[in-house]
């Protein structure tokens, strides 16, 4: 099963609303965890994060500690995995994200407990105009992109700040979908499924007191 968290916005950087709610495709929830198995490894299995492309490892740091804390495990970075070339879409001008997470599931190695793309390319899914990110549950891989993230006001040490916390905001959420968890209905949880930057904004990056007892549940 695929969880993938989607925007609806046409805008770029995707701070603006959509403009007809109506033409929107249905986001169905994702099972709940009741109704998922989802192996445990064990807590030495790492969570790796990959770099993609031209994305500056460096900014890899202040990811690495919110997912030590909400999950318990090493987080370690892997390899980088080259452009994907073979992603782009010149009509849309964007990469297909399937076709990266295809990639990213082969460079997962069986001792990891999940392995995390982070690139800077504009994502998407046929269906939609855009998505921050995918993760998928039964090969433990994920993929988020940064490229929807940025802000598009404030000065550089502001804009930096902003892109920091959505970009742990969101790895955190494709990793408690990794872990078994649902999208929750809290919209100050960060499992709470954000269609809009302004929507990662308010849920900031903590699990709120139900999802803290299922992730519990699950380790």
């Amino acid at each position: 099963m695929v969880s993938r968290d989607r925007s609806a916005s046409k805008q770029f950087p995707g701070t603006g609303a959509p403009e007809n709610w109506d033409d929107l495709p249905a986001e169905p929830l994702p099972p709940t965890t009741e109704d998922i198995g989802v192996p445990s490894l064990g807590l030495d299995a790492p969570i790796m994060l990959l770099p993609i492309g031209r994305i500056d490892v460096g900014a890899f740091d202040f990811v690495r500690k919110p997912l030590v804390d909400i999950f318990g495990r090493t987080v370690e970075i892997g390899n980088r995995l080259p452009v994907p070339k073979y992603a782009f879409n010149p009509t849309r001008a964007q990469y297909h994200s399937s076709a990266i997470m295809k990639r990213i599931e082969e460079a997962r190695a069986p001792e990891w407990d999940a392995a995390i793309g982070i690139s800077i390319e504009d994502l998407f899914i046929p269906e939609v105009p855009f998505i921050f990110g995918e993760a998928d549950r039964s090969t433990r891989s994920a993929l988020l992109s940064i490229a929807r993230l940025k802000p598009d006001s404030g000065n550089l040490e502001s804009r930096e700040e902003v892109l920091r916390r959505r970009l742990v905001s969101e790895a955190v959420h494709q990793v408690g979908l990794l872990r078994g968890l649902a999208h929750c209905p809290n919209n100050r949880c960060v499992m709470f499924y954000a269609a809009l930057v302004q929507e990662i904004d308010k849920r900031g990056a903590t699990l709120c007191a139900n999802c803290k007892k299922r992730l519990m549940a699950l380790t």
